[in-house]
Order: C-alpha cells, then sequence, then structure tokens
C-alpha cells in the first residue's frame, strides 16, 4: 500500500522519464536533423555535378558531330558539290606528309565554348540553304564573295589563329628567295597569314574593296612594315599561295 504522502515521478513532455532522457532525446533530434540536411546538401552536389557532366558530355557530342567533315561537307547539297569538293582537290587535303586540314580547323574555334559560338553563329547558313534554290548550277557563286569576305575578315581580326593552330610562321621554309624573305619580314612585323594568302583551299574571289583598303591601311602604317621598307604583296598566289614563295 503506497502512502498517501509518496512523490510520484512525472514523465516529461516526451514521455521519458528524467531529465536525462529528455536531454539525450534533444541531442538525437539534433543529431537526425544536421544528418539529414548533410545528407541533402551532399545529394543536391552529386546531382549538380552529374547534371554539368552530362551537359559538357552532351556539348561535345554536339561539337564531335557539327564540326565533322561529313556534316559540314554532305549534310547540304550545296557545300557537297561546291566548296568541300574544292578542300578534296586542294593542297590542305592532299599533302606529301599525310596531315589533312578539315573543315573546323580552319572555320570552327578551337575552344569548346567559341566552338558552340561558331556553330549557332553558323546555323546563318542553314536558313540560306533553306531560303533559296541551290539545285541549279552555279547558283552558289552568287553568295560566295560575300561568305570569302566574311571569313576573311574573321581571319583578320583573329590574326589568323586558325592558320597558326597548325603552322608555326618561324618553322615555315618557302623554297624561294622571294618567299623567304617576305615570310621573315612577316614574322618580323607581325604581319598576319591571312594579309597575303587570302585565295587558299577554295576557289579564288577577288577580294572586296573593304578588305583590300583593309591590307593596305594595315601595309601602311610604319608599326607593320616600317618606314621606307618594301611591304609584301598581297594577292600574287595561286592556289595555296606558292606564287610569293
Amino acid at each position: 500500500m503506497v502512502e498517501d504522502n509518496a512523490v510520484a515521478v512525472e514523465p516529461d513532455a516526451t514521455g521519458s522519464a528524467g531529465p536525462g532522457a529528455s536531454r539525450l532525446r534533444r541531442m538525437q533530434e539534433w543529431w537526425y536533423r544536421e544528418f539529414r540536411r548533410i545528407i541533402g546538401a551532399w545529394v543536391f552536389v552529386v546531382v549538380l555535378l552529374s547534371l554539368g557532366a552530362l551537359s559538357v558530355a552532351g556539348i561535345d557530342f554536339t561539337d564531335y558531330i557539327f564540326s565533322h567533315n561529313t556534316f559540314c561537307g554532305n549534310v547540304c547539297h550545296v557545300m557537297e558539290s561546291t566548296v568541300y569538293q574544292e578542300l578534296q582537290q586542294s593542297k590542305h587535303w592532299n599533302t606529301p606528309t599525310g596531315v589533312r586540314a578539315t573543315c573546323a580547323d580552319c572555320h570552327v574555334d578551337g575552344r569548346l565554348t567559341l566552338a558552340m559560338i561558331d556553330h549557332f553563329l553558323g546555323t546563318g547558313e542553314l536558313f540560306v540553304n533553306l531560303t533559296n534554290d541551290f539545285s541549279k548550277p552555279g547558283s552558289f557563286e552568287k553568295f560566295r564573295p560575300a561568305a570569302a569576305d566574311r571569313e576573311r575578315f574573321k581571319f583578320m581580326e583573329n590574326d589568323s589563329a586558325r592558320c597558326r593552330s597548325c603552322h608555326v610562321m618561324e618553322a615555315i621554309k618557302p623554297e624561294r628567295v622571294r618567299g623567304q624573305n617576305q615570310h621573315k619580314e612577316a614574322v618580323e612585323k607581325g604581319i598576319t597569314c591571312i594579309l597575303c594568302h587570302y585565295n587558299l583551299v577554295h576557289k579564288a574571289v577577288d577580294p572586296s574593296e573593304a578588305f583590300l583598303n583593309t591590307i593596305e591601311a594595315v601595309l601602311s602604317t610604319g608599326e607593320e612594315t616600317g618606314e621606307g621598307e618594301e611591304a609584301p604583296t598581297p594577292g600574287a598566289q595561286g592556289e595555296e599561295g606558292q606564287e610569293i614563295l
């Protein structure tokens, strides 16, 4: 029989008796809460990294497809019957060493992000192809001068970076004395490749007045040619620029 004055132990709010059990319960709840937060953060990081890796892989695959000669030369019939044939007949394709330039080597930036920008800008050519009839022989020729001019200025703006990705200026050894002298001068004064070699690989196109004015402006500066020195003679090259060499 329990005496009337006996003190009963009341359970705390968590249902456990005593302050120690309540403190342990709070520590457990804190740990579970922190554990869930840590796990959630790691899951978020893993998901984010996975999405990033998949995006990079997708972009790289897209760049590979759009930079391949099969895509550049065979997707559009007009390309297959004009500029791609010209590439296959050029010395950039048929080299003694077996080194063969691709379309992307000359027309797509080597860095992935900038390459995707080049691909995006290249969709304008798809629009031109869809809005014009190129089925007739010679129909492409009316677009060729503008296309050549656009590419020449692009090479001018980036200091012929696509040429330099394969060719080392200091290592080029022309056979002819005139070419040796002009290449030496070009190296010393930083004259960019496209300034003289603007009719390579594809069918020769007369430079536009704007491009000729740019050449004249570059060659007329003392920084490029020096006072009283003879500047290189652009435009005298053949299919691969051999006449100036």
